[in-house]
């Protein structure tokens, strides 16, 4: 199905770059919003096989049947009903307010899934849109459903912020400082603890060279010796009231022994080593791959965190997500044909190897064989 959806989606950014050109030369009115919206529904329409298989799932994911009681409690909650229970972090009540939006609109749990899954792809649309010259549709879709695709069927909440967060980076490697912020509250609004990625701001691109070098250095110390001050930061964010739930049960609290070894390295050195080595130039052409760049290397201390908190594991997604626009940013710009095909292979089995690692040797019952609603018909 992934295959298949990358063959769709090229075909979907071919179509895309004829009617677009047909639209200037036409010179419609309106044309970016109108362009924006179809664009949108017609990516649906093209990804509808992969949508699907989000929205007819049945039984899939480890919180499948979690998130269908939150619906079933909070669909038919009055808002006032539902914050005063939010804020006593009451069970299923204990949603942030605009997945508790998407449940009051949604009028029944498999609609709502659908609704999330639209929402997911429409998002990695708009995301891709602005790179649309340059990067391969299909490079970042195969990126994006290896990383991210099993993930969105468990952590549904997170991964729809996930979405937004992409947002906020494209916005922050173009200096869209407000922009980004909103993108973030967005996805705070999905998952509270996206607000971490507020700290993402200082990763931007200054006007100042000489403060650039200095965040440069900071980016580094940081990374080194994260793996000594992770648990004293850890001790600190415990104790603050917003992620104080997070460490409220035994599975979740500070580890007293960090669980150190270095596999967790081999989700990081494939991915950017051969950048680093091959494509240190295309790297620093100008200030977005730079920004999403640095922002890639944040994976190393989002990792580390999940050593002290399970919970926490997933925040390695914060920085992983950016992914799905640098990888294929920095192939494109690559003017030697056959490096940039080597190049796309490989990352292609790398990710094709990730799945593979994740989905059945690294799998802990999260993930199940695939069952459709209307399996039991």
């Amino acid at each position: 199905m992934f295959v298949f959806s990358a063959i769709l989606i090229a075909l979907y950014q071919k179509t895309y770059s004829i009617v677009r050109i047909k639209s200037y030369k036409n010179k419609l009115h309106n044309g970016k919003r109108i362009n924006t919206f179809f664009y949108c529904i017609s990516g649906c329409i093209f990804l509808s096989p992969i949508i699907a298989m989000y929205g007819l799932r049945y039984g899939i994911g480890s919180d499948y049947y979690n998130y269908e009681n939150i619906y079933n409690t909070i669909h038919n909650a009055s808002i006032g009903d539902y914050w005063i229970m939010h804020k006593k972090s009451a069970g299923a009540y204990y949603v942030e307010p605009l997945y508790y939006f998407l449940n009051k609109i949604a009028p029944d749990y498999r609609i709502l899934l659908w609704i999330v899954g639209i929402l997911m792809f429409v998002l990695l649309f708009i995301a891709l849109k602005e790179y649309a010259d340059e990067i391969s549709f299909p490079l970042a879709l195969i990126v994006f459903l290896s990383t991210q695709f099993i993930y969105s069927l468990n952590g549904v909440r997170f991964a729809v912020a996930l979405c937004f967060i992409l947002h906020a980076y494209i916005a922050l490697s173009n200096n869209k400082i407000i922009r980004f912020f909103v993108f973030v509250t967005i996805a705070t609004l999905f998952h509270t603890s996206m607000i971490l990625c507020v700290a993402m701001f200082f990763l931007k691109e200054f006007k100042s060279a000489k403060l650039n070098v200095i965040r440069n250095v900071l980016l580094i110390l940081f990374v080194i010796i994260f793996p000594l001050i992770g648990k004293g930061l850890f001790s600190l964010i415990s104790g603050v009231p917003l992620f104080a739930r997070c460490f409220s049960t035994d599975a979740y609290t500070v580890s007293g022994t960090a669980q150190v070894g270095v596999t967790w390295l081999l989700h990081i050195v494939p991915v950017i080593l051969p950048l680093i080595i091959l494509c240190w130039k295309e790297l620093n052409c100008n200030d977005n791959t730079k920004v999403f760049f640095r922002i890639a290397i944040m994976e190393i201390p989002f990792r580390i965190i999940g050593f002290y908190n399970t919970w926490f594991t997933r925040y390695a997604r914060c920085a992983q997500i950016i992914q799905v626009i640098l990888i294929p940013l920095v192939l494109a710009r690559i003017t030697d044909k056959r490096k940039r095909v080597a190049l796309t292979i490989y990352y292609v089995a790398w990710y094709i190897f990730y799945f593979g690692y994740y989905a059945i040797v690294n799998d802990q019952g999260g993930s199940l064989p695939y069952v459709w609603v209307f399996s039991n018909i």
